[in-house]
């Protein structure tokens, strides 16, 4: 692919990934879903239930649509097919909360969950798209320019988002505020495809002839047995989900140990928004020098301290203290989304990418099982060993990812 296309599609990616933050924002899966949920009459398990359908269903259905996109040379119609699907998933959450009137909670409840399973497997099927088409149509230094790019203004976007998202929800009542929020993530979503519709996609010829599901399954134990990179690249993944995972307890340990109010909660959110932003010029500069894997490293340092420090400042410290522990979770989340897709695009051949995306998702089992099981384990036995354990197993990350030999097959 020549110069001229690779940054044709760098700005291509780059306006995606700043409408899709808007979209993430008015959708995002720790307050705002759950707070509709709540407010339509659901409780706990409605919220569990849907928590599931947004994390665990992405997983079980990646390898599927992987099988199914791996053969095909060209994967961008089937990335505006996942995002248009998306958008009219949206457009469906708005118009239920607008006929709620009519409509009896509980069916409104079902109804959301309908919608929001389009939503996920929907993205998960333009997901496999997406990193296929990224690791194709960005070639080089030109590559890890923008994930750096993407990451800045995804999280200027977010905080734009997030507090239009504060004003929306307290300017309107229920459920004009939450229909103005899914219309305009929809919205947002449909701008963020406008993107992807001038993309130049290289066509791939492939050398699977098949791509049934169970044909699929039996290429995963060669792959995994014969390339290294992807046995490694799995485990870490697994044993980074432990202290990843604990992300949005440290908010409910805050929440038990300084008994906060909504404020509180809201400016640990912009404290996080803080840390993604100001880390990606830290990042900038590892990824130049040590590529995505030196980034990779330093993710795993800060989140596997970060448990630690939370059960040491709730212990000794203020509420002020704590702020710290969001600010660098902020700065590990945006470590995280910049280098790990960096590293599968580095691992990966372009007419195996979207089958690597797919087992990868497949078994990344921590990811999907530990938040539930997180949240029965303090219960019974407190936060410590749960934080202890999260942080034992990410600092362990480290012997993996020392192993993967990034930039074997750079495009």
């Amino acid at each position: 692919m020549n110069q001229d296309h690779t940054q044709h599609n760098f700005k291509a990616f780059v306006w995606h990934a700043t409408w899709l933050a808007f979209t993430s924002t008015f959708t995002e899966i720790n307050t705002v879903l759950p707070g509709m949920i709540l407010k339509v009459g659901g409780n706990q398990i409605h919220v569990g239930i849907l928590t599931a359908i947004m994390v665990g269903v992405p997983m079980l259905t990646q390898l599927i649509f992987a099988g199914f996109l791996t053969p095909k040379p060209r994967k961008k119609p089937y990335l505006l097919l996942g995002i248009y699907l998306r958008v009219a998933a949206l457009s469906g959450v708005a118009w239920t909360l607008a006929s709620l009137t009519k409509i009896n909670p509980k069916t409104v409840i079902f109804l959301v969950y309908g919608w929001m399973l389009i939503f996920t497997t929907s993205g998960a099927f333009a997901g496999v798209s997406y990193t296929d088409i990224l690791g194709k149509s960005i070639a080089g230094e030109v590559r890890k320019r923008f994930f750096i790019v993407r990451q800045f203004l995804s999280s200027l976007g977010v905080l734009a988002s997030a507090l239009i998202t504060r004003e929306l929800l307290k300017r309107f009542n229920y459920p004009q505020n939450y229909e103005i929020l899914f219309m305009a993530a929809a919205i947002a979503l449909f701008m963020a495809a406008l993107g992807f519709i001038v993309l130049r996609e290289k066509p791939i010829a492939n050398r699977f002839e098949s791509s049934s599901l169970l044909d699929i399954l039996k290429f995963i134990p060669g792959y995994l047995r014969e390339d290294a990179n992807l046995r490694n690249y799995i485990i870490m993944n697994n044993l980074t989900g432990f202290a990843t995972t604990l992300l949005p307890f440290y908010v409910v340990l805050a929440r038990d140990t300084y008994s906060l109010g909504m404020a509180d909660i809201g400016n640990f959110l912009l404290v996080q928004i803080s840390g993604m932003i100001l880390s990606t010029f830290l990042w900038s500069r590892i990824v130049k020098k040590y590529a995505f894997k030196g980034v990779l490293l330093l993710w795993i340092l800060i989140g596997a301290t970060l448990p630690l420090l939370a059960l040491t400042f709730s212990a000794f410290a203020s509420q002020s203290v704590f702020m710290v522990v969001f600010f660098l979770s902020g700065a590990a989340m945006s470590a995280r989304r910049i280098a790990q897709e960096g590293v599968l695009i580095e691992i990966s051949e372009n007419d195996n990418r979207a089958l690597y995306s797919g087992i990868n998702g497949a078994f990344n089992l921590t990811i999907a099982l530990f938040p539930l099981l997180s949240g029965f384990v303090i219960t019974w036995v407190g936060y410590t060993p749960v934080f202890v354990v999260g942080s034992l197993a990410m600092l362990s990350a480290v012997i993996f990812v020392r192993r993967l030999d990034c930039g074997l097959h750079e495009s």
